[in-house]
C-alpha cells in the first residue's frame, strides 16, 4: 500500500509543481493589488491558503469558530479556489436571493464527473436547459403529489417500520434510512423493495461529493493522475455508471408496465409517459439518450428524497431518547389528540409540540450544516468589496443556526422556542407553525433559484415519522449490562457528508403498552398485502 502511494505521488508531482506555479503567480498578483478592499478572514498562507489546517470532518465548526472571530461575512481560500462563508440571513439573503441571477453556479466537485453538465444530478448542474426543464418538471410532479399527501404511502410505510420497529429495535437505523428510501421508490417507480439500495446509493453519492469523501475534492490536482492508474477516478466510473443503469433498469421496467396498462397514475414515471404520450409517442418509445435522460432525472429526485429526510430522522430519535422530559410532552400531546390510532397528517393541525420537536431537531442538528455550495457565475461586488467569477458562497447553516439574536441558548435542544411567543422565532397559528414549508428557519432548504424543491415531502415524512414513533414506544440510551450505565451517544459525530447522517448510535425502544403493540401489528398486517415488501 505504502509503495502504491509513493507512485501515485510521484505521478501526481507535475500537477502539484503546475498548481502551486499557479498560486505563486496567482498570490504576487494579490500581493501587488493588496490596497484592494477585502472581506476580513483567518491568516492565508502562499499556494495552500487555508487549507493545512481546515479539517475534512465536522469543517463546519471550523467555520463557525471564524465567525465568531472575524465576523458575519469573511473569506479564506483553499489551493486556488476562493470561499466568502456568511453567518448572516440578512447577508446570505442580498447575495444568494436578490442577486441570485450571479450567484446560483454550482462549484465543480472534482470527484463527481462531469456532474455540472447533467443528466444525473440535477441540484449540483450548472443553470442551463437541462437543468431548467428538470426542475421544472421535478417542481411540478412533487406539487401535484403534495396535494394528495403522497396518496397515503406514507403512512402506510410508517405501519410497517412500527412494526419492524417492535420485532427488531436493535435495527432502528437501517429501517430509518429504508423507510426513507421505500416512500421515494413508492413514489418513483412503484417499487418500495428499492428502498435499501436507494439508500444504500444515496450515501455512496454523497460520500463522492463531499470533502470528508475522496481526498482528490480537497487536493484536486491528484485527480489529474492518468486514468489507468487513478484509484478514485476508476472508482467513480464504476460507481456512477452502476447507478445510472439502476435507473434506466427502473425506468425500462416502468415503462413496459405502463404498456401493458399496469403502471399507478399516483406515480412520477407515470406522470414521464403520460406527458410523451400527450407529445405523440402513444408506444413511448424514445432514444437512448432520451431514456437516459429521464431516469436520471426521476432517479435523482428519488435520490434526494433519501438523503435530505434520513439524517434528520435519526437526529429526531436520538433528540427524543436524550431529551425525556419532552419525549413525554409530545406523547401526552399525541394521546390527547389520537388516542390509540396512529396519527396520520389530519392531525397535523392539533399536534404542535411534535412538530417543534421535529423543527429543533433540524436547528440543533442541521442536516447540511456546511450549507450547499453556490458559485458566482460572474464578477461583482459586494460592500465596496470585488467578489472574482468562480467564487464559492457558503451561507452555513451551523453558523445562520446559532445566531443568539434569532436562536437564543442555540447550543441547546429547546423545541419551546417555536411553541412560546416570548422566543423570536415563534409564530402563530400553532395550528400551522411550525413547519417545513414556511416561516423561520427555512434557509435550512437553501436559497434562492436553489432552493430545495422537497420541502412538502419532507414536511410530510417528518411528521407521520415523528408522531408515530412518539406514539407507539418510549426509547432511550441503551444500557450497558456491565455497568447499568446509559452507552455514551456523541450527538455530533457524523459522517460529514454534505447531507449527513449521524454515526451509528444505540437506543433502546419499548412499546408503550401491550395494547398500542397490538394497534402496531394490527397496523402493520393491514398493509403488508399492499406494500411490495
Amino acid at each position: 500500500m505504502e509503495n502504491l502511494a509513493l507512485v501515485l505521488l510521484y505521478v501526481a508531482i507535475p500537477s502539484l509543481l503546475f498548481s502551486a506555479v499557479q498560486q505563486i503567480l496567482s498570490w504576487r498578483k494579490k500581493t501587488l493589488g493588496s490596497d484592494e478592499p477585502k472581506f476580513p478572514g483567518p491568516k492565508q498562507y502562499p499556494i495552500v491558503g487555508r487549507i493545512h489546517d481546515l479539517p475534512r470532518f465536522s469543517m463546519w465548526l471550523k467555520f463557525k469558530e471564524w465567525a465568531d472571530e472575524h465576523g458575519p461575512i469573511y473569506e479564506t481560500h483553499a489551493m486556488d479556489q476562493t470561499f466568502i462563508i456568511v453567518s448572516d440571513e440578512k447577508i446570505a439573503e442580498e447575495l444568494l436571493v436578490k442577486r441570485g441571477h450571479i450567484y446560483s453556479g454550482r462549484p465543480q466537485i472534482r470527484s463527481l464527473i462531469k456532474h455540472k453538465d447533467g443528466p444525473a444530478y440535477s441540484a449540483l448542474m450548472d443553470r442551463h436547459d437541462i437543468w431548467k426543464y428538470q426542475r421544472k418538471w421535478a417542481h411540478a410532479a412533487m406539487a401535484e403529489a403534495y396535494k394528495h399527501h403522497f396518496y397515503g404511502h406514507v403512512e402506510k410505510e410508517m405501519k410497517r417500520y412500527l412494526g419492524l420497529l417492535l420485532l427488531d429495535p436493535a435495527r432502528f437505523l437501517d429501517y430509518t434510512r429504508e423507510y426513507c428510501g421505500r416512500v421515494m421508490s413508492r413514489l418513483a417507480w412503484d417499487d418500495a423493495t428499492q428502498g435499501k439500495k436507494n439508500g444504500d446509493s444515496a450515501d455512496q453519492t454523497l460520500h463522492c461529493m463531499s470533502v470528508s469523501g475522496p481526498i482528490t475534492n480537497t487536493v484536486t490536482p491528484l485527480w489529474s493522475i492518468p486514468s489507468f492508474m487513478n484509484p478514485w477516478y476508476k472508482y467513480e466510473i464504476k460507481r456512477e455508471s452502476e447507478q445510472r443503469a439502476w435507473w434506466h433498469n427502473n425506468y425500462k421496467l416502468a415503462k413496459h408496465r405502463m404498456q401493458r396498462g399496469e403502471l399507478p397514475n399516483d406515480t412520477w414515471a407515470y406522470r414521464y409517459f403520460e406527458q410523451i404520450h400527450r407529445e405523440g409517442k402513444t408506444d413511448y418509445e424514445q432514444s437512448h439518450e432520451e431514456e437516459d435522460f429521464a431516469s436520471c432525472m426521476i432517479g435523482f429526485v428519488n435520490l434526494v428524497g433519501v438523503v435530505t429526510i434520513s439524517g434528520p430522522l435519526k437526529f429526531f430519535l436520538m433528540a427524543m431518547a436524550l431529551h425525556p422530559e419532552w419525549q413525554k410532552k409530545a406523547q401526552d400531546e399525541i394521546d390527547r389528540v389520537c388516542g390509540d390510532l396512529m396519527p396520520t397528517m389530519e392531525d397535523f393541525p392539533n399536534l404542535p409540540t411534535v412538530r417543534a420537536c421535529l423543527k429543533e431537531t433540524v436547528r440543533w442538528r442541521s442536516g447540511v450544516p456546511l450549507g450547499v455550495p453556490h458559485q458566482a457565475e460572474r464578477d461583482d461586488e459586494y460592500r465596496g468589496v470585488k467578489i472574482k467569477k468562480n467564487t464559492i458562497i457558503l451561507a452555513c447553516e451551523w453558523s445562520l443556526n446559532r445566531v443568539p439574536e434569532k436562536y437564543p441558548d442555540g447550543e441547546n435542544f429547546r423545541p419551546e422556542r417555536w411553541l412560546d411567543p416570548s422566543w423570536p422565532t415563534y409564530q402563530e397559528p400553532l395550528t400551522r407553525y411550525p413547519n417545513f414549508r414556511e416561516g423561520h428557519g427555512m434557509h435550512s432548504f437553501g436559497w434562492g433559484r436553489r432552493t430545495c424543491l422537497g420541502q412538502n415531502i419532507v414536511d410530510d415524512e417528518m411528521f407521520v415519522f415523528g408522531a408515530g414513533t412518539l406514539w407507539g414506544f418510549n426509547s432511550g440510551p441503551k444500557i450497558c449490562p456491565l455497568s447499568g450505565k446509559p452507552v455514551p451517544i456523541d450527538t455530533q459525530a457524523t459522517n460529514s457528508h454534505v447531507i449527513l447522517e449521524p454515526n451509528d448510535f444505540q437506543l433502546t425502544f419499548k412499546p408503550r403498552s401491550e395494547e398500542r403493540a397490538k394497534h402496531i401489528l394490527e397496523g402493520y398486517q393491514s398493509v403488508i398485502g399492499q406494500l411490495r415488501l
